[in-house]
């Protein structure tokens, strides 16, 4: 039977390239973004910790549960939940080094929990694996676009492929439309009765915070005020975080609220992306997914703020998945309210994107706000996207390019 939610995964390829170099390769993300699928797709033996009881053998008599292991290929899920095991491991490829033996996955960052990141350093490469993007959903190759944005010296001779037909265009569109409101969590955004939908992801996210987050974090908030604090932070994406207000909201001390914050980005759960500029001092913080951010707000974010989250959600995978240098991601807002809501930079470059419903005419803003960003930054370009499915691409200038989504993402 075909199963909507089962595609081709893009990071195959650079998991690949891992397992041909290190002799662990961990794979990391999100509960609930595939990780599970993935490895039994790849992986020679298979054992999950989520079992209580592999769990249990693993944490008491780790060198035994190794053994049953024939140590290539072989995963391990929610390895975080025995943390007994890594000295173990550490031990049994310091004897035996040829790559490919171990794959972990998880849904905690390593470097969070110390025991597990001073048994694995040097003997891990990692990647993570991020929700369902755009080209996955229509099981397309994974773009280039915006590396090429990057890397180009501007976009006067920018080479684009525009070649889709009236129905590969409608296709695409009715995808981003989907997207913005649903996201991409496999077994979540191909559901499409909404009561069905929101309870799948409400146990997703209790998982979260109920047990993920106080591995990291031993908390005694109760889930009630866990849940209140993440639907606080989802309501501002665009708002510099204010801790006092959430210390507020949520009757939790400032020192609480720090450490919470940094347990949700160490489960995966949110994202900080610093702001620059001189606008703003300090960070916002996103969630992971489209649909998790949408659900959290209780559907009190502009369709602005929903284009902005798509934008970094689907650009990061076109960078991670290729095993390139890590870009930085930023929001740039100057004290004049000049704003470029998302930005990348590598060592290529600086590339602002500027997501925007129709750009047939820019604004006096929006023009500011392009010429503001290209002053800051040397070697720095923007991108303006619209909605609009057109196949128009067009060269503003040498370092301005319109474009459609559908052609980017």
């Amino acid at each position: 039977m075909h199963m909507p939610h089962i595609r081709p995964r893009q990071v195959q390829g650079a998991f690949e390239k891992l397992c041909a170099h290190s002799p662990i390769v961990g794979i990391f993300g999100h509960r609930q973004v595939g990780k599970t699928t993935f490895l039994e797709s790849v992986a020679k033996d298979y054992i999950s910790l989520d079992d209580f009881t592999e769990a249990r053998a693993a944490q008491k008599n780790p060198k035994t549960f190794l053994r049953k292991l024939n140590g290539s290929l072989s995963a391990i899920d929610e390895c975080q939940l025995a943390p007994a095991l890594f000295p173990a491991l550490k031990l049994r490829v310091q004897k035996q080094k040829n790559p490919g033996q171990f794959l972990l996955s998880g849904s905690v960052r390593f470097t969070s929990r110390k025991a597990i990141r001073e048994s694995l350093t040097g003997r891990i490469a990692t990647i993570e694996l991020f929700p369902f993007i755009l080209s996955e959903i229509r099981s397309d190759s994974l773009p280039d676009f915006l590396i090429r944005a990057l890397e180009a010296s501007g976009f006067s001779g920018f080479q684009v492929t525009t070649g889709l037909s009236g129905g590969e265009r409608r296709s695409r569109q009715k995808d981003y439309e989907k997207y913005l409101e649903f996201g991409g969590l496999p077994g979540i955004c191909f559901v499409r009765e909404p009561q069905t939908q929101s309870r799948l992801l409400q146990d997703v996210i209790r998982t979260i915070l109920d047990r993920d987050l106080r591995l990291i974090y031993e908390t005694p908030l109760p889930y009630s005020d866990l849940i209140r604090l993440s639907n606080e932070i989802a309501e501002q994406p665009m708002s510099p975080i204010e801790i006092s207000r959430l210390s507020r909201a949520t009757g939790a001390a400032p020192r609480t609220i720090k450490h919470l914050i940094n347990a949700m980005e160490a489960i995966f759960l949110l994202r900080r992306i610093p702001i620059e500029g001189g606008g703003s001092k300090g960070d916002l913080l996103w969630f992971e997914d489209q649909f998790e951010q949408n659900f959290l707000s209780k559907s009190r974010l502009s369709i602005e703020t929903k284009r902005i989250g798509l934008a970094y959600r689907n650009a990061r995978a076109q960078f991670e998945y290729r095993l390139g240098a890590t870009p930085e991601y930023f929001h740039y807002r100057t004290r004049a309210g000049a704003t470029i809501p998302i930005a990348i930079r590598t060592e290529a470059g600086v590339l602002g994107i500027l997501p925007l419903a129709s750009a047939e005419n820019l604004t006096r803003i929006e023009k500011s706000a392009i010429s503001s960003f290209l002053r800051a930054y040397n070697r720095s370009k923007v991108l303006v996207t619209t909605d609009k499915p057109e196949p128009n691409i067009t060269v503003i200038d040498d370092r301005v390019l319109l474009a459609p989504v559908t052609y980017i993402y």
